[in-house]
Parts: C-alpha cells; structure tokens; sequence
C-alpha cells in the first residue's frame, strides 16, 4: 500500500510538471501575438540601410568632427572656462575648425552631396556631452577643456588620416592632408601647453609649432614617428570620485559605426 500511495504520489507530480510545461510552451510559441516579447520570442530584424562609404560620406564625416570641436570650443567659451593665452589659443582653434567645416562642406556640395551641419551624432552624445558634464563638476575645469580639446584635435588629425587613402579623389586627397595636418599642429601646441617640460608629441604630425601672435620664433615639438596613431585617445575628466580616481573617456576615430551617412538626413 506505502508503495502504491508513493507510486500516484510521484504520477501526480509529474502530471503537475507536464501541465507547467505544456502551460509555458503555449506562452511562448502558441496562440496570438499580443504584441509583448516573450520568452522564446524575437523581434523581427530590420535592415540595415545600404550606406557604402564613398568620397561623400568622409567628407560628411570628416565636417561633422569639425563640428563636435566647434561645440566644444564654444561651449568652453560661454562657460567663461579659459582666459589669458589659454582663452587666446581655444578662439584661434575655433576659427580654424570654423573654416574647416566650411571647406569641407564646400567639397561635400562639390561632389554632389549634402553638406552635414551638425555635430556628429554618436561622438556627440558617447563622448562630447558626458565629457563636459564632468568638466562642469571638476576641481580645474580649465584643465579638463584643454586635455579634451587635445583629445578631439588627436582624433580630427588622426581621422583625416585615416580617410586620406579611403578618398578616391586625388583633390580630395590632397585637401584632406593639409586639414588633417592643421588639425595635427593644433594637437601638438595643445600638448606642450599641458605639459610643457615634455618637448616631445605623443601624438601630430613629424613636426608641430606653436602658435603665437607676437610674432617670436615658435618653438617645435618633434613626433616620434612620420604618422600619429590612430588608437582610442584617452582623456581622464571630472570629479575625484570616492576611490580617490576620475573617469577616463576613450575617443574613437569614428568607423563605420559613427559615419555620416546620407540617409541620416532623412531620420
């Protein structure tokens, strides 16, 4: 009899488990959609655009950087965060970039295309916002500008780089390497302005002077190398947290993932 009861006792149990499980498998594959994801269910995967990277989305790309440093720059001036020499160099750099994102909006129009006007989206929103909402926060925020500043410079010069051989156009080329190259010195001043015992750029072009209105003789700062890298740069911003360290932010040299496509007018 104590093996009968164990033997229904154990049929009812997995009677129960096989009720559970027909109850799931219904939830999950069965009936009609009521709209809300569930287990065992996947959104249906939409397409990704066809955006082939052509002369015209470099050059978009290569004005949308000129734009995130426009922003930066502009902002660090509202905020009153320079002054003195440091105040001097940021409005000469934002000229610079001004002129830059003209040119090559120019050559954008040029090739047929339509110019981008805006910072660009994922470098704006992954590293230009969040990294001035930390230098809103620092102890020095004059320091944490210029060390930003040297890190979207690096990435500019870096970037035009990169796109020079990606161009098929030799004009296009050509304007490429002399932006980049300004883009290279603007790097190299920025460096021996936040650390000027080290005569010598981690980053820029073969050589990098400063620049100066006075007229001198500008000192020059060699590079070890004919090329910059193209790496993450990395830039430690903001507050000192609990553990007594600061966040780091890696900029990228902007890839497929961040370029900008034409069909993003259209969003």
């Amino acid at each position: 009899m104590e093996m009968q009861n164990l033997s229904r006792r154990r049929f009812l149990l997995a009677g129960g488990a096989s009720i559970s499980l027909g109850a799931l498998l219904a939830a999950c594959g069965g009936g009609q959609s009521s709209g809300v994801a569930r287990i065992g269910l996947a959104p249906d995967p939409s397409e990704l655009p066809d955006a082939p990277v052509t002369d015209i989305t470099l050059l978009r790309t290569a004005t949308s950087l000129e734009n995130n440093a426009i922003f930066v720059y502009e902002a660090a001036a509202g905020a009153g965060y320079l002054s003195g020499d440091a105040a001097k160099l940021a409005a000469r750099f934002l000229a610079d970039h001004r002129d830059h994102a003209a040119a090559t909006a120019s050559l954008t129009e040029a090739a047929g295309g339509r110019a981008f006007t805006e910072p660009n989206p994922r470098l704006q929103s992954i590293y230009v916002e969040p990294a001035l909402g930390l230098i809103a926060e620092a102890a020095d925020p004059a320091a944490d500008v210029l060390a930003l500043a040297y890190a979207l410079e690096t990435l500019a010069g870096a970037t035009y780089q990169m796109y020079t051989p990606m161009l098929t156009d030799k004009d296009l080329r050509r304007a490429a390497m002399g932006i980049g190259e300004q883009e290279a010195r603007h790097a190299a001043t920025l460096g021996s302005v936040l650390n000027p015992a080290r005569l010598v750029s981690s980053h820029g072009s073969s050589v990098a002077a400063e620049y100066r209105e006075d007229g001198d003789p500008s000192p020059f700062y060699a590079a070890p190398s004919a090329f910059g890298t193209q790496a993450p740069v990395p830039v430690t911003l903001g507050p000192v947290d609990e553990a007594g360290g600061r966040t780091t932010v890696n900029l990228e040299t902007p890839y497929l993932n961040s370029m900008a496509y034409e069909y993003l007018d259209e969003e």
